[in-house]
């Protein structure tokens, strides 16, 4: 249920209401200003629910686009610091064969063999910083970060989402309480209005975590 549905729904309970007070007012009985106080004190209700809706379904929103965006991110940085750990495999590797096939060779190659496998390993330490930019630990750390974020809100997701459900059938319960008139509508509807808000609170939190989300 979005915006546009919430209005309709309070537009046809207001109607609904316009047209029996028009007919109660024909028949000279309007139910006193007893009445009208808990019509208008409801429509007030009402709207302080979908405006509480609408904030919800922007945070249940922002939850699942984070956690898209930050398992993207995550997989992006770990891929890299794999490939770049594999490079750093294979410079280390190359070190350390010139090293091997550079024994039996006359003084100058062993120098030029042993100059080249110091460069490789330069280039492989290098890796694990790169000025601070794109290095392997720079990498493994951005990707722990983005999955943090990716799990905290996964978490929050199914808050907001039952949340939100409960807010929903708040607002069409006090709806249909406009309509009835049945005082257990009303409560049902605060009672579920009340369960919603606790979820959505907890969900921005994830102060109080509940074992069945």
């Amino acid at each position: 249920m979005d915006a546009a549905e919430v209005r309709e729904l309070i537009d046809e309970a207001h109607e609904r209401e316009l047209e029996k007070r028009r007919a109660e007012s024909d028949h000279g009985d309007g139910h006193g200003p007893a009445a009208h106080s808990v019509k208008t004190s409801t429509a007030i209700y009402i709207s302080v629910l979908a405006a509480a809706l609408a904030i919800v379904s922007v945070a249940g929103s922002n939850a699942g686009k984070d956690m898209m965006a930050s398992a993207v991110e995550a997989s992006d940085d770990f891929a890299y610091f794999q490939a770049k750990t594999q490079r750093q495999i294979s410079l280390r590797l190359a070190a350390d064969e010139l090293d091997l096939l550079s024994a039996g060779l006359p003084a100058d190659a062993q120098a030029r063999a042993s100059q080249r496998a110091a460069d490789y390993r330069g280039q492989a330490d290098r890796m694990d910083s790169e000025g601070g930019k794109n290095g392997r630990t720079d990498l493994l750390s951005r990707a722990k970060a983005a999955e943090a974020r990716r799990d905290h809100a996964a978490a929050q997701d199914p808050y907001f989402d039952f949340a939100e459900g409960m807010l929903q059938i708040a607002i069409v319960l006090a709806s249909v309480f406009v309509i009835t008139n049945f005082g257990f509508i009303l409560w049902t509807s605060r009672l579920l209005a009340v369960a919603g808000l606790l979820m959505a609170a907890d969900g921005f939190t994830l102060a109080l975590p509940l074992p069945f989300l």
